[in-house]
This record gives structure tokens, C-alpha cells and sequence, in this order.
């Protein structure tokens, strides 16, 4: 158990890390976020807002942090590997929406939030 919580904390820094990233680079100006231990995991509430400019682009993220089905080889494989060098948003965001065993994302104009759950 204890190894599986070291993993969550690292996989929802990484979470944290990407998502901040994204928004700030969409020309977000405010990102809210609350970080839960409940017993079985982490949970991750997040809000921000973006220039109107990065509406699709905020759509399809929310897209690729609910993915239809969540491969965790795929995590164990490729969690490691990403680099700045290899660095895209797109690529990224899949592997954090394949981190995640949850994810409940919302995108309105100029705004999105996310409630995103993390399992030991």
C-alpha cells in the first residue's frame, strides 16, 4: 500500500504540473485547485479560465482526460519516458487523462473545471 500511495503523489503532481501548464500557456490568469487525501486516493479539483481563442482547445482536452477506456500498461510504460525534448501538450494530456481512474470535466466559455480522481 505504502508504494502505491508514493505513486499516486507522484502521478497527481505530474497531474497538477500539466493541467497548470496548459491553462497558463491557453492564457489562463487564475487557476483554483483543491487537493483531497480521501481514503483510497486523491482527488483533484480544478478551475480556471483561458482565452476564449483556446475554446476548442480546452474541448478537446476535456476529451482526452475522459477517455472511453483507461489503460494502466500504458501509464506503467510511457509515465516515465516524457521529456521536455519530446514535449507536446496534446501527447501529454492523453497520458495524464490515462493516469486518472476518474474524471469529470467541464468546459463553458472562458472557463473549465475538473474533478479528477486518483486511486493508491
Amino acid at each position: 500500500m505504502k508504494k502505491r500511495m508514493y505513486r499516486a503523489r507522484r502521478r497527481m503532481n505530474h497531474v497538477i504540473s500539466e493541467l497548470s501548464h496548459v491553462l497558463l500557456m491557453a492564457g489562463g490568469q487564475e487557476i483554483s485547485l483543491r487537493l483531497t487525501r480521501e481514503e483510497n486516493g486523491l482527488r483533484l479539483h480544478l478551475e480556471g479560465d483561458f482565452h476564449p481563442e483556446h475554446q476548442r482547445a480546452m474541448e478537446h482536452m476535456a476529451k482526452l482526460l475522459q477517455p472511453m477506456v483507461r489503460d494502466p500498461a500504458l501509464v506503467e510504460t510511457y509515465g516515465e519516458l516524457t521529456g521536455e525534448d519530446q514535449y507536446t501538450d496534446e501527447g501529454e494530456i492523453a497520458l495524464v487523462g490515462q493516469m486518472v481512474d476518474e474524471s469529470a470535466v467541464t468546459v463553458e466559455p472562458g472557463r473549465v473545471r475538473m474533478n479528477l480522481y486518483l486511486a493508491f
